[in-house]
């Protein structure tokens, strides 16, 4: 369970890094006047070309990042029953023990 909790740490802490990224690339590109409709086209793809791209690499973590919750909840699901079995065994020996042995008074 402690290789869950570092993965997830993590990749939280690489979903955090790739929301900053996109964050700095900040606004999509307003066409300047002083450039052709080409060269203004060519920046816009770039922008978008890199906001696109963190933005596959953010989905892939967050896909990441269920698979490892889905695995840590299916282990702790896995845990609790195997608890439950146990805990019942124990309940049933406990019992077993403890049931009160009958005298046998003789009346005179």
């Amino acid at each position: 369970m402690i290789g869950f909790g570092n993965n997830l740490n993590d990749l939280k802490s690489r979903i955090q890094q790739l929301h900053r990224d996109i964050e700095e690339l900040g606004d999509p590109i307003k066409p300047l006047e002083q450039m052709t409709d080409n060269a203004n086209i060519l920046r816009e793809n770039e922008y978008l070309s890199k906001a696109n791209a963190r933005r596959i690499e953010l989905v892939s973590a967050y896909l990441n990042y269920t698979k490892q919750l889905e695995q840590m909840v299916s282990s702790l699901f896995s845990i609790q029953s195997e608890l439950k079995e146990i805990i019942k065994t124990e309940v049933s020996l406990i019992e077993s023990e403890v049931k009160p042995k009958k005298s046998k008074r003789k009346l005179k």
